[in-house]
């Protein structure tokens, strides 16, 4: 007899693992920390050296990878859905090209950017990327979205490695690319938090209309959704997202893949419940994945997209050879 677990308590198993992650990267690195350490630092006010270097490195590490693995998760469901396509991500039109091509721009020409400024430009790129794939594939036949999608990466990939390597940045934007959450700031956490938690909540307010959108055109039509003004909307949404994690972490790969297929395991099709639980999945996803990246040859880091790619490739594979749906 199969026993059905209540959504409640789904969120809640899902809150307290992503809790116990929170701690146990708060406490394990290059220096581990004991729960007592811990609790006199934070409570008693004790190891003032120790929990000053945590408040700068550690916690806002961990709030940024939470956020940016929600904003990664939520943008690679509305992805998946618009496109119909369970190997859409944020990559697909165009969106992590854009704001790289962007920050590779700023990098070459104007490194002394101040965060903010340069969050606003990693979305523009983003939307940048976005518009050109919607121009050339008339949005209206999703499988020419795709073709346009991938051409146009392809494209701004290659001009964006043109300029890092005529105006000698390539080793720095290749360190920004490798991705990763070293050397976040609890200044750019503070910048980057409302941006990413109001488009999160915007998305969840848009939930029928993105439940709508994996039917056909006809059937969107006729239920009176105007699909071109949603999508339009939807994929603003998914460039803010993208353009502004992209703009602390770099390039990440397979988290917007990955997080949609999982959270919609745990939680089924319907987006009222599928897209906060893909922000919850995308959070603990992303918190473990730094995590690993930070203990598996402490004090060494290994980038965190290597630890992303053992675990998408395989998915990818899986994805491809069952033909799961979006």
């Amino acid at each position: 007899m199969t026993v059905k677990i209540p959504m409640t308590i789904r969120f809640l198993i899902l809150f307290v693992a992503l809790l116990v992650a929170c701690y146990t990267a708060l406490a394990y690195g290059s220096v581990n920390y004991s729960f007592s350490f811990l609790w006199d630092g934070f409570v008693h006010g004790a190891h003032l050296k120790e929990m000053a270097s945590l408040s700068e490195l550690r916690i806002p590490r961990i709030l940024a990878a939470m956020l940016i693995g929600a904003a990664l998760g939520v943008s690679g469901t509305i992805m998946q859905a618009i496109t119909r396509n369970p190997l859409a991500d944020p990559g697909l039109l165009g969106v992590s090209a854009g704001a790289k091509l962007a920050l590779s721009i700023v990098i070459a020409f104007l490194p002394g950017l101040v965060f903010p400024l340069k969050m606003g430009v990693a979305f523009l790129g983003s939307a940048l990327g976005t518009l050109l794939v919607l121009a050339i594939s008339q949005t209206g036949n999703l499988f020419k979205v795709v073709l346009a999608g991938a051409a146009i990466s392809a494209f701004l990939l290659a001009v964006s490695n043109a300029i890092s390597l005529l105006s000698k940045t390539s080793k720095e934007l290749t360190m920004w690319t490798s991705g990763g959450l070293a050397g976040v700031t609890g200044q750019e956490v503070k910048l980057l938090a409302p941006v990413l938690l109001l488009a999160i909540l915007l998305s969840f307010f848009f939930e029928r209309q993105i439940g709508i959108l994996t039917m056909s055109e006809e059937v969107a039509a006729g239920l009176g959704v105007s699909t071109g003004r949603i999508r339009f909307f939807l994929f603003t949404l998914v460039a803010v997202l993208t353009g502004v994690s992209v703009a602390v972490i770099g390039e990440i790969a397979f988290v917007g893949l990955l997080v949609p297929h999982f959270a919609r395991f745990i939680s089924g099709t319907s987006y009222r419940v599928l897209l906060p639980m893909s922000a919850l999945v995308g959070a603990l996803f992303l918190v473990i994945s730094d995590l690993f990246s930070r203990i598996i040859a402490a004090p060494f880091e290994v980038p965190i997209i290597a630890i992303l790619s053992v675990v998408g490739l395989p998915f990818f594979v899986f994805i491809v050879r069952k033909g799961l749906k979006a």
